[in-house]
Formats: C-alpha cells, structure tokens, sequence
C-alpha cells in the first residue's frame, strides 16, 4: 500500500514567526498530533504533542520564562524532518519510524500533500489482511505501577525500564488500567481552559477533585481503560484494538494472565520487517 492511500490530508502549516499558543490552539481543534511549520514550498520543522509536553517538562527552560502566546514556533520545533514520497509504501514509513523514533512523516511531492502517523500505519494494519499472530509482534516486557503512585513514579518507571507505557495495578495486584506517554501529554493533563484534567473515576467523583490544582497527579487520575489481546489474536486484530480504544498500546494475556505488551511500535517493526508490499 503506497502513501496516497494512507496518508491524511490536509496538513495543517504555520509560519515559523507564528506562536506555540497558535500552533497548540490549531492541534486541539482539528484534532490532530503535529503541525508542520513551513515557508512555501519548503519544510522547516515539525511540532507535535509530544515535543509540547517534552518542552513543558523541561526544567529551567528559557522559553518557559515566557508565555506560549509569546513563543515563536522556529524556537522550540524540530527541524531537519525526514519526508516520504506519495509512492512510498507502508513497509518503508514503518521502517523509517521505528529506525529514526517519530511519529509523523510529511508526505511531500514538490510541496507537502500529506502527512502519515503511526496511528495511520496502525489503521491501515487493522484494516488490511496482514498475516501474523500477536505472539509474533509482542515485546516481552510489562511494567506496572499501583494505582496510588504518582506521575513522577510513573514517569521514573517508563525511563527505568526503557517503555512508553505501564500497567496499573490495584492494592490486589489486579491491571485495573494502562498510562502511556500520550497519557502524560501535557494537551491531556491540562485542558483548553488552562485546568487540570482528571480521569480517574474515584478523583473525579470525590471532594478531593476541588483541589485538583494543589495535589499532585496520581495514577489513577490519568490512566485509560485496559483492553487486552490474547497471544493467539492476529496483528490486525490486536491493532483494531489499538485503533477503537485510540491507545498506544495492549497488555498481551495468556491463559488468563498478562504476559507481555503489544504496541504501536511492535506492530510498526512487524510491517516493517514482515510488509514489503
């Protein structure tokens, strides 16, 4: 499958001069996880979720001294970025974004047509008749964390471990739920009116969510559903999963038990080794 049937389109551009205010506004209207900062006909850089919550995390940033609405977007994206022809297949955008580590690839034919993402690769895999079991893809690690721990146990857990993602665990070593790196981006832990945003099903509903801006982020406050995938399942399958619940990745069980992760990522470098068409 070639990149003009994969791709979305269009791709939302700025101009490097425009602020990181604008650039975020643009991302949580449309929807969408990266702007392409651009001077026609040439790509300057690229801003995503992620580099918006890397660069909030950040301590003792200069930029964060000012407001975001007074940042231009040239100072904190990412240049160099690697594009892909309309023609290129889903085997070489796998490859490409497992080898190099983004998530996006603007599609560029004498300008910018389109731009693929991993949930586009991961669509394409659910909806297309890939051979292979989830065995094949999985990766053998499963981290978890308890539901009471803080974000920054959780953050110190996935950078421990080398993982983007943790199962949560209640005081009866039960998966009651999943954090991935999406979960920490900060468009997710702070909504459009500047507040803190609350998941959990316990916060939310207590006296304690009034104070959500003074105590610190828990796990139970940000974490998503769990939705497993049995060892036996297919990749299509296990990814269509992926796509329905729109997290990155699943708790892979056998007879019962979790046994290992399936992710974005693991399907990726399947397509990537196993898709050459």
């Amino acid at each position: 499958m070639k990149m003009k049937n994969i791709m979305s389109s269009p791709v939302y551009i700025v101009e490097p001069d425009e602020t990181v205010a604008h650039a975020r506004n643009l991302m949580m209207k449309y929807k969408v996880g990266s702007i392409l900062i651009v001077d026609d006909p040439l790509i300057l850089g690229i801003f995503t979720k992620s580099d918006l919550n890397m660069k909030l995390f950040e301590e003792e940033a200069a930029w964060k001294r000012r407001p975001i609405d007074q940042i231009p977007i040239k100072s904190v994206m990412t240049a160099d970025v690697l594009t892909l022809s309309p023609n290129a297949t889903a085997a070489e955008a796998a490859k490409l974004m497992v080898e190099k580590n983004i998530d996006h690839i603007p599609i560029f034919e004498k300008s910018v047509v389109g731009i693929v993402s991993k949930t586009d690769l991961i669509r394409y895999a659910a909806e297309s008749a890939v051979n292979g079991q989830v065995s094949d893809a999985m990766t053998g690690k499963a981290v978890t964390v308890n539901s009471r721990h803080t974000l920054n146990h959780v953050i110190g857990e996935m950078d421990k471990n080398d993982v983007q993602k943790v199962i949560v665990m209640d005081n009866h070593e039960k998966a009651v739920g999943i954090v991935s790196v999406k979960d920490l981006s900060a468009s997710e832990l702070i909504g459009a009116d500047g507040k803190r945003s609350i998941r959990g099903s316990k916060k939310s509903s207590s006296k304690a969510a009034r104070y959500a801006l003074d105590v610190p982020f828990i796990a139970e406050d940000i974490m998503t559903s769990i939705v497993t995938a049995d060892v036996s399942e297919s990749i299509a399958s296990a990814a269509k999963k992926i796509i329905d619940n729109s997290v990155v990745s699943l708790p892979v069980t056998k007879n019962g038990k979790v046994s290992g992760m399936i992710s974005k990522n693991d399907i990726l470098r399947w397509l990537a080794e196993n898709h050459e068409t």
